[in-house]
């Protein structure tokens, strides 16, 4: 039996825009109470998927998707005149743009060198693995308590749309297999944020998004998807399946054996048959 919304106002709600090169189009992703946040916390009501209007703003998401995506390697050197022939804007907005995502942990600035592209550890990933796998317990406990029909739709929606990305995966190569990766994170992500959306916190729900980002860029360096991504589905389905049916110790329990297998196969050296390719694309 489905409880009321007693935090409804403060569902987040998300959405795909064409533009990012995933190939994905305007499909929304049904993660929808409200398509702004409250006035309070970190999006201070601006819709969750509202892109950046400075040009600082706009050249901090280039770059940090471009981190996110090994398309600038770990430990590589981050030079003003460098980026500006890449983004195409000016030394204030650049510098501006490289200490934001510093704060994000992706650019790490070093006394007489700059900026460079953070550079990947393990024990990082584990700790920001488990962080996210505590906050997201958290949160699934509190949306199952608070959320309504809309969160439970949007949950069945995004696992969905989840499952369809795993089946482009299959035998993908080339520049397919990139849009089908690219598809595939953004739609885990959706699927994970539905299972928290109702939790009733702006900021959880915005260190999900920071922490997603962390642990997406270890995945893209070292995961071979196709494989990774049909054993995590079982996983994805019976969280899903104890999310509708308010069973929030289950679901805890779950997402906690979830995140314990998935970094641990992160660290787990691919086979010569398993080879996925390590470096920037």
């Amino acid at each position: 039996m489905t409880k009321p919304a007693k935090l409804r106002r403060d569902e987040a709600g998300t959405s795909s825009e064409a533009g990012d090169g995933s190939g994905m189009g305007t499909e929304t992703t049904g993660v929808s109470a409200l398509s702004a946040s409250p006035p309070w916390g970190p999006r201070a009501g601006t819709p969750r998927d509202q892109k950046p209007r400075t040009l600082a703003g706009q050249a901090a998401e280039r770059l940090r998707q471009d981190i996110i995506r090994n398309r600038l390697h770990p430990g590589e050197r981050l030079t003003i005149e460098k980026l500006m022939r890449s983004y195409g804007v000016g030394t204030s907005p650049l510098r501006e743009a490289l200490f934001q995502v510093a704060g994000d942990g992706l650019v790490r600035v070093e006394d007489h060198k700059g900026f460079i592209v953070a550079p990947l550890n393990f024990d990082e990933m584990r700790d920001v693995s488990s962080l996210r796998a505590y906050l997201e317990m958290n949160a699934i406990r509190r949306s199952i308590e608070n959320g309504g029909d809309d969160w439970e739709t949007s949950v069945l929606t995004a696992e969905h749309r989840l499952t369809k990305a795993e089946t482009r995966l299959e035998g993908a190569v080339g520049d397919e297999l990139i849009l089908a990766e690219d598809e595939w994170e953004h739609r885990h992500r959706d699927f994970h944020y539905a299972l928290c959306s109702a939790c009733g916190s702006p900021w959880l729900l915005h260190f999900f998004d920071a922490l997603y980002d962390q642990l997406e860029r270890y995945r893209r360096h070292f995961w071979r998807y196709e494989e990774r991504a049909r054993g995590a589905h079982a996983q994805h389905e019976q969280i899903k399946e104890a999310a509708l049916a308010r069973d929030a110790d289950r679901a805890v329990e779950l997402l906690a054996e979830h995140f314990r297998e998935q970094a641990d196969l992160t660290v787990t050296p691919a086979s010569p048959t398993q080879s996925k390719r390590n470096s920037p694309r």
